[in-house]
């Protein structure tokens, strides 16, 4: 009996020791915001040691930043393009003040496409109440990766800073280029950029919204 408890006690230090020296995350790049409006937040997931077809975390977002609502009602988050396989599904809530449960996953346990960068693109709204040039802290926490066999890994919290500015991540759409790939939200290449009209759109793996025919936001 104090042989089966040993052994097990071995296995699960051993199996501690594995998981903290794992780099698999995921994670929000810190990132600046307008005082009132909508932008784009990009989750990440990198994971080069394992082969995840599930997910689930937990975001908080700091008050006076909100996730944006649809037309629909929905609110506005979605798979990365470049990421997903198409029986992948995403779910996304408001579970208490500032807090929003994500959860993706495939009925086929299909792996998600490479296995670093942009996983999930959201877009947020600023209600105004923030200050231009405050600072304030979100957070990813309570995530659960599950690998293809069916094993779940736990990685720690991971935070970014938010820092409002006015006037802040907008690039002259000029700058796009005829080899930048453009889609609407069905999918649809769009090789013409100068036809763009408001909206939300897919500019190289990620949802972009662009406020004027002259800006876009990222």
């Amino acid at each position: 009996m104090k042989k089966k408890i040993l052994t097990a006690i071995v296995f699960s230090l051993a199996s501690i020791c594995c998981m903290s020296q794992t780099s698999d995350k995921v994670y929000v790049d810190d990132l600046n915001i307008e005082p009132k409006g909508l932008q784009n937040i990009t989750v990440n997931m990198d994971s080069p040691n394992n082969v995840f077809c599930a997910f689930q975390f937990d975001m908080y977002l700091p008050e006076g930043i909100s996730v944006a609502l649809k037309e629909s009602g929905e609110l506005d988050a979605s798979l990365n393009v470049q990421r997903k396989k198409p029986n992948h599904s995403l779910s996304v809530e408001r579970i208490k003040n500032g807090y929003y449960r994500f959860v993706c996953f495939s009925m086929t346990n299909s792996a998600f496409s490479g296995q670093k960068g942009p996983i999930v693109d959201i877009i947020v709204k600023t209600d105004g109440s923030l200050s231009d040039g405050e600072t304030v802290t979100g957070c990813i926490e309570n995530i659960i990766l599950t690998k293809t066999n069916g094993q779940d890994f736990k990685p720690g919290k991971t935070t970014f800073d938010i820092d409002v500015m006015s006037e802040t991540g907008i690039d002259q759409i000029k700058g796009i280029g005829e080899e930048t790939e453009v889609y609407d939200l069905n999918g649809n290449r769009i090789y013409n950029v100068k036809t763009l009209k408001n909206g939300v759109y897919i500019i190289n793996g990620r949802k972009t919204y662009i406020t004027d025919k002259k800006s876009i936001r990222r």
